[in-house]
């Protein structure tokens, strides 16, 4: 047991998972690494790859319906897949957002995320 603890040092609840994740190329700055808007400069590093040109997702993922896989909503970081472009794909079974119809926007404020579904674009069947 002793040596069970020694191996490993980061602690999961009982019955967890290590999560899974995957490198994919940045979505915000197209894997270029820098800032695609250049607010800054036209110098300044990616916020959110900070300057790689890759970020790590959690596995497995789907494009992420607000942005459409663009990481950005006008000129912001998609609030919904924090500016990755991909969103983890849901567990079970899942439905189309009757609210949003799947795109993840909220009908009367296209920049906001839906408010039903969190713009996933996608709902447990018992939510709908």
């Amino acid at each position: 047991m002793a040596e069970l603890a020694k191996q490993s040092s980061v602690k999961l609840p009982r019955g967890a998972a290590p999560e899974e994740t995957a490198e994919v190329r940045c979505s915000f700055c197209g894997g270029t690494g820098k800032d695609p808007f250049g607010v800054m400069s036209w110098l300044s590093n990616c916020c959110v790859c900070g300057g790689k040109g890759v970020v790590r997702v959690k596995a497995p993922y789907r494009p992420c319906p607000h942005c459409r896989n663009t990481g950005a909503v006008k000129t912001f970081t998609c609030t919904v897949c924090r500016g990755t472009g991909y969103v983890p794909r849901p567990a079970g079974p899942t439905l189309v957002c009757p609210e949003c119809r799947g795109t993840g926007d909220d009908r009367g404020a296209p920049a906001l995320s839906c408010l039903k579904c969190h713009g996933l674009g996608l709902v447990a069947p018992g939510k709908s």
